[in-house]
């Protein structure tokens, strides 16, 4: 694991597990998301909805695992994180200023997905980045030599010159 990478991927490692548990809630218990957004039990419209939103978190969290892995390899993955968590943002923003959903329930999961989308972009990883870190580590694997042994030519055994 590079040293310069891992806040980027703890946070890649914490948005594969909460997509997961996102993924989990939409998918296999929908009596539970009934009850954490307040909310009477979901006709079929809407289980199917859930469906495919949780379906949708779990490709999130393979992207999220993928990126995990290599980071700067990776970089169009977590661009993609950074603009799908800031859609499910700015989604909740709409839902709460068209007043369907009560801010309370809305509220730990918009401040999720500010906060991922922000330390996404925070931590992006660049190719600079990466060549100052291979530039760093070649100087310090490098050996000084002395600037005169090019212009001096190097005495051979006999310390007199005819």
């Amino acid at each position: 694991m590079e040293h310069s990478h891992r806040p980027l991927r703890i946070t890649l490692l914490v948005l594969f597990v909460m997509s997961l548990a996102f993924a989990y809630l939409f998918l296999l218990d929908p009596s539970s998301l009934s009850r954490m957004y307040g909310r009477e039990a979901l006709d079929t419209m809407h289980l199917f909805l859930a469906m495919g939103f949780g379906s949708l978190m779990v490709t999130l969290a393979i992207g999220a695992f993928l990126a995990f892995l290599n980071p700067v390899k990776n970089t169009a993955i977590v661009l993609l994180l950074v603009v799908a968590y800031f859609s499910l943002f700015l989604t909740d923003v709409i839902v709460l200023a068209r007043a369907q959903m009560p801010l309370r329930s809305l509220i730990p999961e918009m401040a999720f997905y500010l906060v991922i989308a922000t330390l996404l972009i925070r931590f992006f990883p660049s190719k600079e980045k990466q060549k100052e870190e291979k530039n760093r580590e070649g100087a310090v694997a490098k050996t000084v030599k002395d600037p005169l042994e090019g212009v001096v030519e190097p005495m051979s055994g006999n310390p007199t010159r005819k």
